[in-house]
């Protein structure tokens, strides 16, 4: 009798380790989510409702050159000038964009077929105009620097009452080809409505130490459920959190199958 207890309960105690580890790991990408979808990487407080789009994505691109010109009292200025986009930069963002729309469930629709004005902005220019005002109109001047300043990409959104109604990004045209497809990855699904970056997932395209040039699990998790049916744009967070995890655990276990 001792030893057969002793037999049912080390099959009770293999039983229970992945339960408890994928209980951890709900628990993990839970918190990873409210990392994303609540927090703020460039200012001091994040948002206390979800944020997300439910217009279609009516996308714009456009791009310029420049260079230094001497000036005449001396010194040098950048003299911008328009641009085609490169056909390789729309190929990345024709190639993202499938990829989250099928995702989101969200649509894209060109401004000229419907007659509507672009609501999605990707701009590609020189890293020394990344930070000039007229890329993003009414954006602060010292937080377009603080976002241009390391050189790479940036993105800024704008809600109301949760529902997203124009993003834009800019991107330093001169980013070599991997650095271009990872940089075009993370701001088009940080402008989705999760803008945060988070070190509890790596990789991770929402963590800053991995620079992924495709979506991980872990990011399709947090994807699906910022628009998951039952997280609406506006919900408070509190409400948000309390279904985020039971969406999360589904979805997760969806993916395991």
């Amino acid at each position: 009798m001792f030893r057969l207890l002793m037999i049912l309960a080390l099959g009770a105690a293999l039983v229970s380790r992945p339960a408890l580890a994928a209980d951890t790991d709900i628990k993990r990408l839970t918190a990873f989510f409210e990392d994303v979808a609540f927090g703020a990487e460039y200012t001091a407080k994040g948002s206390s409702v979800v944020q997300k789009w439910e217009s279609p994505l009516r996308i714009n691109v456009s791009a310029m050159e420049g260079k230094l010109i001497d000036k005449a009292g001396g010194g040098k200025e950048l003299k911008l000038q328009n641009a085609t986009p490169a056909a390789a930069n729309i190929d990345i963002i024709r190639m993202h964009l499938k990829t989250l729309i099928q995702v989101t469930g969200l649509k894209a629709e060109s401004p000229k077929d419907v007659g509507k004005a672009p609501n999605f902005f990707i701009k590609f220019v020189p890293r020394l105009a990344m930070h000039a005002p007229f890329l993003v109109k009414g954006a602060s001047p010292d937080l377009l620097k603080r976002l241009a300043a390391p050189g790479v990409c940036y993105f800024l959104t704008a809600a109301k009452e949760g529902r997203i109604v124009w993003a834009t990004i800019v991107v330093n045209n001169a980013l070599e080809p991997a650095a271009m497809t990872a940089c075009l990855l993370e701001e088009m699904t940080q402008a989705l409505g999760l803008p945060n970056d988070s070190d509890l997932v790596q990789p991770s395209v929402f963590n800053n130490r991995s620079q992924p040039v495709q979506l991980g699990r872990s990011d399709l998790i947090v994807i699906r459920t910022l628009y998951d049916a039952k997280l609406k744009a506006g919900m408070g967070k509190r409400e948000a959190m309390a279904i985020a995890g039971s969406v999360i655990a589904e979805l997760d276990r969806k993916l395991t199958k």
